[in-house]
Formats: structure tokens, C-alpha cells, sequence
């Protein structure tokens, strides 16, 4: 039994804090690398058009992946274009991990993945030209926030370009998959912070959260499963204000 009692955290009552419910994301970190790899799109040739319509990148180009899991697109396009550096960033420490594994076995030394929330990005030490974002407002809690977050970090006339599933029932499997093996491994059947369903948004839904931040241009467009936006930012657009906690 720990001796550290100086150190534990009590509620109102005097009982013990509990800890903050573990996430899916750690507990089967495998199987969501697997999903992201091998089940989900791959959507390298519309992110390619959408941060890079004239061609070749720049060098010195920085792109960031928010929600990056095992590091796919970060890794992909620190590949095809050496002249750039890329970031990756997940809450996930082991799928962090998996990301690091990848760019080290690949030889990458222009891509580098950090720890952190999508929601508050404290952790990345400067600005970026282009952020890439797939299936994280499925779970994100507060999505607003995490726009309001990549509109911070580009710099004038960066891009972003965003994907979001519109099937319900392919956007489920993962998740449910996920909760079902957390269930098998665990018992008793502990608690988690994801949702037990994850849940699409509706098109005006979609495109009312990415109009949210002041963007210069904002582009819209869906095919058969997937709605994508690729917004813009002025070339003379500073942050926008925080918003008002009162």
C-alpha cells in the first residue's frame, strides 16, 4: 500500500479521487493503428491537392497532423517531401509511440510527434502552413475549440484541410470494436472516455463548424462517404480573440 497519502487528491466528501476514466485509445491503441491503416481512406491524393495546388511545397514547408494516431499522413508526406518538416500531435501516448516507431524505421528526420490536445495546442513551438485533420471531430468534445486552435497556428495564408465521415454505420464499426475488446480484456468492465457510438455530423452541421473561425476562403465538397472542407486563411489574418469564458 502506497505511503504517498501528502500527495493523493480528496474530493468534498473526504473520499479519494478517483482517476480520470482511461481512454479506448490506449487500452486498444493496436487495433485503432490497424483501423486507421488499413480500413480507413486513405485520402493522400486530396490532401495533396488541397495544402499543395501548386505543386512541390516549399521548402522549409511545415505541415501538422492534429490527431495523427500512428502517424500515417505526417509520415507520408515527411516522405514524399524531404524539404519539409512535419508534426504530428494525438492524446494517445502509445499511439504516439506507434507514430514515433514509424519515423524512425522510415529514417525520417523532418518528422517529429508530440503528446497533446487538439483542443489547447500549448505543446507546438510554432506556426505552421498547413494542417491535416481526419475522423477527429467524431470524438473531440469540444470541436469549436480545436478550430479555433488550427486557425491560431497557421500562419497568414496557411490552409487546412479537413475530412469527416458520412456513412454511420462504417464510422461505427471502429468505435464498437474498440469498446467490445476493452469489454473482453477488462474486468471488471472498466470505464472510458470516448463515446460508446460515435456519431456523424450532418452536413449544415459540418459546414457550420468549419465556417466558425474567420477564414479568407472556405471549400466544400462530399462524394459517397466522406464530406471534406479546405479553408484558407487571409495572408493579413492575425489569431482570433479567445473566446469568452464568462
Amino acid at each position: 500500500m502506497s505511503s504517498t497519502m501528502g500527495s493523493s487528491q480528496y474530493d468534498l466528501t473526504g473520499q479519494k479521487a478517483l482517476p480520470p476514466p482511461e481512454s479506448l485509445f490506449e487500452r486498444c491503441h493496436w487495433l485503432y493503428a490497424l483501423c486507421r491503416e488499413y480500413l480507413f481512406r486513405d485520402h493522400t491524393p486530396e490532401i495533396t491537392n488541397a495544402l499543395f495546388p501548386t505543386g512541390t511545397p516549399a521548402d522549409g514547408t511545415r505541415i501538422l497532423e492534429l490527431g495523427c494516431g500512428p502517424g500515417l499522413y505526417a509520415c507520408r508526406f515527411a516522405k514524399e517531401y524531404p524539404q519539409i518538416t512535419a508534426t504530428g500531435i494525438d492524446l494517445s501516448k502509445r499511439l504516439i509511440q506507434r507514430a514515433r516507431e514509424r519515423a524512425s524505421n522510415l529514417r525520417l528526420h523532418n518528422c517529429t510527434f508530440i503528446e497533446g490536445d487538439a483542443q489547447a495546442l500549448k505543446e507546438l513551438p510554432h506556426s505552421v502552413d498547413a494542417v491535416i485533420v481526419s475522423r477527429l471531430f467524431l470524438i473531440v468534445p469540444d470541436k469549436e475549440a480545436v478550430l479555433a486552435e488550427i486557425f491560431r497556428v497557421l500562419r497568414p495564408g496557411g490552409r487546412c484541410f479537413i475530412a469527416e465521415p458520412t456513412s454511420g454505420f462504417r464510422t461505427r464499426v471502429p468505435l464498437g470494436a474498440m469498446w467490445l475488446l476493452a469489454r473482453l480484456t477488462t474486468s471488471p468492465v472498466a470505464k472510458y472516455r470516448e463515446p460508446q457510438q460515435a456519431e456523424v455530423m450532418p452536413s449544415a452541421d459540418f459546414v457550420e463548424l468549419v465556417r466558425t473561425p474567420s477564414w479568407a476562403s472556405v471549400d466544400v465538397h462530399y462524394d459517397d462517404w466522406y464530406q471534406y472542407a479546405i479553408c484558407q486563411k487571409g495572408e493579413l489574418q492575425a489569431e482570433q480573440p479567445s473566446r469568452s469564458t464568462s
